[in-house]
């Protein structure tokens, strides 16, 4: 029911550690204990795909900061 986890606190404990806000945990939980397995498999993929668009946000801002780095390295020079 769980997905290969013992018991729902580890599931739970899982969801928290990757950054899953409450309201998700509860959603994708209540799919599971439905038998909305699809559902649920659904709302987690959604989870990672906003956790990789962090990601590349972030990405994106580090390139943004190498250049200006790397300007004022030159005037440095």
């Amino acid at each position: 029911m769980l997905g290969g986890y013992q018991t729902e606190a580890e599931l739970i404990q899982n969801m928290t550690d990757a950054g899953c806000k409450e309201e998700a945990v509860i959603g994708i939980l209540t799919c599971f204990k439905q038998g909305q397995k699809k559902k649920g498999l659904l709302l987690l993929q959604e989870q990672r795909e906003a956790l990789l668009e962090g990601i590349h946000r972030d990405q994106s801002c580090i390139g943004f900061l190498d250049n200006v780095l790397c300007g004022m390295r030159k005037e440095c020079t």
